[in-house]
């Protein structure tokens, strides 16, 4: 049986990159700091997978274990395994990096032979290529000839693109009502939408894993920002003009007929950008993606998302690369257009004023002392004398100034 270490045990481990595995005949060890968590991975031989569609279904996840990622016991599993993934959030790489960098000394020393790939399913561009500095930063401090040479010869890092939407989801709520245990013994239940997409780079694979779902590419890029800058600029665009207009979940948002209109124009705006620039995707085949995240993805009644999540951390969204203004400055770039749209869902994301995000008081705050553009130039990173970027300030600067009469509501202060 091939062996993985999952580095995450949270919802997406669970509820995605694990049941993959899982089911391609993987034993998937969890590392994760939550010793609760742990311990009830421990304790269970199976948990379920609720997939939330029209016609929802369930998926009993065996073959799992679990291991605090601080405990001594972690490096006991480096020699055994194949594949080491992640699902922690790009910010915690870096403080998992020396973890691995050991446990790695500790399979060339039993393995010398071994080939091992690592996988960052996170969010953003890049993930894995972070994870292998960090983690050759570590690994080769004090490291011999030969541990040298296996980590540039045997492991592999490879980035990715991973799309599945795994909202909150009470457990508790699927039980029987009258069992007592209920909610202890469906703890660690997961929902997710039937929709998912997982595509690795090829090229940087150091073995061949035989897993189901996971669609190999040598063009990743281009899959990496179709995802960031169609689902995710989707979602955040319904989510701080729903914000906004006082909504409380995804849903609800999407079926505003105004939220709806900006947010599907938003990522036409971003596809004509995504076609000129990586010639992958048709336009027809890029339209039908779009329809499916519009009007289906995003609408699902059963995928209860509340807005104050998928808002959350909006310096990290409203970042130059990220899927508001990264899709903006590339309509410009590549002649793609006026990104009238996206141009409006920046505005919304700096006029989000949640009180329990401290991201948001911050940017608020930039904005009522220094005023909207040094939210632009510092947050976002728009550099000034950058054609592209001071067209795109002079825009979001208007918009934001307009959001108030359009949406037709009263904006924070």
């Amino acid at each position: 049986m091939p062996r993985a270490i999952h580095f995450g045990a949270g919802s997406i481990g669970r509820g995605f990159i694990g049941p993959l595995l899982a089911d391609s005949g993987y034993h998937v060890t969890f590392a994760d700091v939550n010793e609760a968590l742990i311990d009830s991975l421990n304790t269970h031989d199976h948990y379920t997978l609720h997939i939330l569609s029209q016609k929802s279904s369930t998926t009993e996840i065996t073959d799992f274990s679990g291991v605090v990622s601080t405990s001594p016991d972690l490096l006991e599993e480096f020699p055994k395994i194949d594949l080491i993934t992640t699902s922690v959030g790009a910010q915690i790489l870096s403080k998992i990096a020396p973890t691995i960098a050991k446990g790695l000394k500790r399979l060339q020393k039993e393995r010398p032979h071994a080939m091992v790939d690592m996988i960052a399913c996170e969010n953003g561009v890049g993930a894995s290529e972070v994870l292998r500095k960090e983690v050759e930063r570590a690994f080769k401090q004090d490291a011999n000839p030969q541990e040298i040479e296996f980590f540039d010869k045997h492991v592999g890092f490879a980035n990715c693109s991973v799309d599945r939407i795994v909202p909150p989801f009470d457990p508790s709520k699927m039980a029987d009502s009258g069992d007592e245990n209920g909610k202890e013994d469906h703890a660690l239940d997961v929902g997710v939408e039937d929709f998912y997409e997982w595509v690795v780079d090829q090229d940087a694979l150091k073995a061949e894993h035989n897993i189901h779902g996971m669609k190999l590419a040598k063009n990743l890029l281009a899959y990496v920002e179709r995802k960031l800058f169609t689902l995710n600029t989707a979602h955040a665009t319904v989510s701080y003009l729903g914000y906004l207009k006082g909504y409380k979940t995804v849903n609800e948002a999407i079926e505003d007929g105004q939220i709806y209109g900006i947010a599907k124009e938003a990522v036409e705006e971003s596809g004509a950008g995504l076609l000129k620039k990586h010639k992958v995707f048709s336009k027809d085949e890029h339209e039908k993606y779009i329809r499916t995240i519009m009007d289906q993805r995003l609408k699902n009644p059963n995928v209860q998302d509340e807005i104050t999540r998928v808002c959350r951390a909006p310096k990290r969204k409203l970042s130059r690369n990220d899927r508001l203004v990264g899709p903006a400055m590339m309509a410009y770039e590549y002649g793609a257009g006026k990104p009238f749209n996206l141009v409006k869902a920046i505005a919304a994301a700096i006029w989000y004023d949640y009180e329990e995000e401290e991201d948001a008081v911050d940017i608020r705050r930039i904005a009522k002392e220094k005023g909207v553009e040094s939210v632009l130039r510092e947050i976002c990173g728009l550099k000034k004398g950058d054609g592209n970027a001071d067209t795109l300030v002079k825009e979001v600067k208007a918009a934001y100034t307009a959001l108030k009469s359009e949406l037709g509501v009263e904006l924070p202060n």
